[in-house]
């Protein structure tokens, strides 16, 4: 009986993990939007990274000195594939593309989860996760073309969310089967003060950033602090916890969970939402049910 009661405990803590991270992420979205408002995707991006950077900085640096030294190289590679690559090209991206979309584009994660897990990892798989991610991606596809009267063009931006989604994907994989052995509270605060040190050498150095002190709007600076401490630095560690607690497959399906929020917001923020919006987010739940089957 008590290993019935633990293991539905964990089965229960699980989907609190990945819902509210969904939560969070799935809100990401729209602050990106809010603070390009009053920002270069440049600065919004290293704000966002310094903001999460300075939340975790004081417990990151206790906790280096935890990280084993052979894992020095995988650490730095997570905190540029799971927060810093990413940070830029999302805020790149969210230029030209919707807030929602650009949430469903980057349902992508689990299909390169998936792809990495195979090819890389060597992870074993079943037939209808294959179905799932596949549907998955369609959809995705779907929204990441432009159609008008006289052409379907793809949109290059867009692109952008996809080749974060490729980091995110290979980066879940890395924690799982290289880093699930370090602390989540450790992982996640040496990381996260990595990516603000970076992006703060980065946001000052000659001719690459361009502040404007004088001209900075509260509203977009505080939408890109929050973004940076709950959607970086505490998202990163509910994350952490939830891939070592699971696996890396259940881990990534948050990205299908993100959309409804994002979509919600965008509509409330007067984004279209067409037919083809539609259609994608109901193929994304059902790769959901897919995946959850495996």
């Amino acid at each position: 009986m008590e290993i019935q009661l633990v293991l539905k405990e964990n089965t229960v803590a699980k989907w609190v993990y990945l819902l509210l991270l969904s939560l969070i992420w799935g809100s990401s979205f729209i602050l990106i939007k809010k603070g390009l408002t009053g920002f270069g995707y440049f600065e919004a991006a290293t704000i966002r990274l310094m903001s999460a950077g300075l939340a975790f900085l004081p417990f990151g640096i206790g906790n280096f000195r935890k990280i084993p030294r052979a894992e020095y190289g995988y650490v730095l590679l997570t905190a540029l594939l799971g927060m810093f690559i990413p940070a830029f090209l999302f805020c790149l991206a969210q230029m030209k593309v919707q807030s929602s979309v650009a949430a469903m584009l980057n349902g992508l994660t689990p299909v390169f989860t998936f792809v990495f897990s195979i090819f890389i990892f060597k992870i074993g798989y079943k037939i209808n996760q294959v179905l799932g991610l596949l549907l998955g991606l369609a959809c995705a596809i779907l929204l990441a073309v432009e159609r008008s009267d006289t052409a379907i063009t793809f949109n290059w931006h867009a692109g952008l969310i996809i080749l974060a989604a490729l980091c995110y994907g290979f980066n879940i994989n890395l924690i799982k089967q290289r880093l699930s052995h370090i602390p989540a509270i450790v992982l996640s605060t040496v990381t996260v003060s990595i990516t603000g040190l970076l992006a703060f050498f980065f946001a000052f150095m000659p001719n690459i950033g361009s502040y404007h002190p004088s001209q900075i709007e509260w509203m977009p600076l505080l939408s890109l602090i929050t973004l940076g401490v709950f959607g970086t630095a505490i998202a990163q560690l509910i994350q952490y916890k939830l891939i070592k607690e699971t696996s890396a497959l259940f881990a990534s399906s948050t990205t299908y969970i993100i959309p409804v929020v994002a979509v919600f917001w965008g509509i409330l923020d007067g984004e279209q939402f067409q037919m083809i919006h539609a259609l994608s987010i109901a193929g994304i739940l059902a790769a959901v049910v897919l995946i959850r089957k495996g």
